[in-house]
């Protein structure tokens, strides 16, 4: 068997709350890892890319299936559809599907005791419905889900890492990448494709990934504005990995982007609601530049009082 791992990340740009990096990694047999493998028309009878389709289970872009507010459902129906056993708390998703969750988040008190019932929006019966026709389906088909994994990163750990980096471009290549080796590690020896987003308009790889792969040679087919792409390893091991603008279109990076999405949407109800108890009317913030702004502003009176330092709260850009 071979396998397919695709990632991307969400909350690349704020300043407040985690930088989330998400993978999802599926079995195939050999003879579909091609450079045109996609999973889209094996998986037609359950999967669609449209939100008009409520029979199957939208996998896309994530900015398509998540408006803030529009609550947490279309997210929910893709992510919670395809994990193999239930996940009913904010606590157990985070210990479950986010790696290395309890060392780094433990200098953020915004995470410690919160918790709330997952899934949020999504009916049960919906939930239910949909992931028994996802299970039969997989079943009969030559595609099997393997798991998935988030990379959440608070601020704290996000400010010591960036201090290893030129940029946090690189850092998160770096990360991205660093996610991809463990999978690799974690699974049974056979032939691997990785396929990335683009980082920041980024076109060459191979430095970063001849140090996360030492042990091999890694080869450089292609760096395009358009697409990367490189590959090392013995042949019966051969991995390739593909750097893709726009690498959504491919539907495990794709699912990659809505479990991240959905971490970080979660991790930054944490957030909000750990603040909105030290000030009641505090509006809510989804982090990002001019709003991230505002909402210091808006809690500075309290960061002495709370023992909250800029480093614990502020990503460093």
């Amino acid at each position: 068997m071979a396998y397919l791992l695709g990632i991307d990340e969400a909350g690349y740009g704020p300043f407040l709350g985690p930088l989330c990096i998400g993978a999802t990694y599926w079995e195939v047999p050999d003879e579909l890892l091609h450079d045109d493998v996609d999973l889209y028309p094996l998986l037609e009878p359950i999967v669609t890319t449209s939100l008009r389709d409520k029979t199957r289970v939208m996998i896309g872009d994530s900015k398509l299936a998540y408006k803030p507010k529009g609550g947490l459902a279309n997210l929910e129906r893709a992510v919670h559809c395809f994990l193999p056993k239930p996940m009913a708390s904010f606590q157990q998703w985070m210990q479950e599907v986010a790696v290395n969750w309890h060392a780094w988040s433990a200098h953020s008190p915004w995470f410690d005791e919160y918790e709330r019932t997952l899934p949020c929006d999504l009916e049960s019966a919906t939930l239910v419905s949909l992931s028994q026709k996802v299970t039969t389906h997989l079943d009969d088909s030559p595609v099997r889900f393997a798991g998935a994994r988030v990379w959440c990163i608070p601020a704290h750990r996000y400010n010591v890492l960036l201090d290893s980096f030129p940029t946090k471009g690189a850092l998160l290549s770096h990360c991205s990448l660093t996610l991809a080796q463990q999978l690799i590690e974690s699974l049974p020896p056979g032939k691997v494709l990785i396929h990335c987003d683009k980082h920041g308009g980024r076109n060459q790889y191979s430095h970063i990934l001849q140090q996360l792969f030492p042990e091999y040679l890694v080869e450089i087919q292609e760096e395009s504005r358009e697409i990367s792409r490189y590959a090392w390893g013995p042949q019966d091991r051969r991995v390739r990995c593909r750097f893709v603008a726009k690498g959504e279109s491919f539907l495990p990076a794709a699912l990659a982007s809505m479990f991240a999405k959905y971490t970080r949407e979660l991790t930054m109800d944490a957030f909000n609601h750990w603040w909105s108890q030290h000030l009641p009317n505090l509006k809510p913030t989804a982090g990002y530049p001019q709003d991230a702004k505002r909402f210091l502003q808006d809690i500075e009176p309290l960061l002495e009082k709370l023992e909250v330092t800029q480093d614990l709260l502020w990503r460093k850009s």
